[in-house]
């Protein structure tokens, strides 16, 4: 498969995904070794008012240049250093697989850290 050296000119990040591989007697998930991909994270910033409090939410899609690598919502998601993300490790809501007549092409990743996907 070519990928488009157009399509990675809008990929300037860098994640980092370990694979889930179990969960210990405290149902810990354990995760293999990371593997680091091209990406690119746009996000927004949700206001979920309850009865009782407002609360803010960051909600994050990253599309990563992951070929045939298998990503899953057990997975542990890495973002880059960049202090613009409030975390470094959002949890994974949904993983959909882009193709085009090539074959497999890109990774979308819906990411935050309250599940919730309120707005979408």
């Amino acid at each position: 498969m070519a990928f488009e050296s157009e399509f990675l000119s809008m990929m300037p990040h860098t994640v980092t995904v370990a694979p889930f591989v179990s969960r210990d007697k405290y149902n810990i998930p354990t995760y293999g070794p990371p593997v680091a991909f091209r990406a690119r994270i746009t996000g927004k910033i949700l206001s979920i008012r309850k009865s009782d409090k407002s609360d803010e939410s960051v909600i994050f899609d990253v599309y990563i240049q992951a070929g045939t690598t298998r990503i899953t919502a057990q997975d542990q998601l890495i973002l880059d250093g960049d202090p613009a993300w409030v975390d470094g490790t959002p949890v994974i809501f949904a993983v959909a697989r882009s193709t085009d007549d090539d074959g497999h092409h890109h990774v979308k990743l819906q990411c935050g850290w309250q599940y919730h996907r309120q707005g979408q």
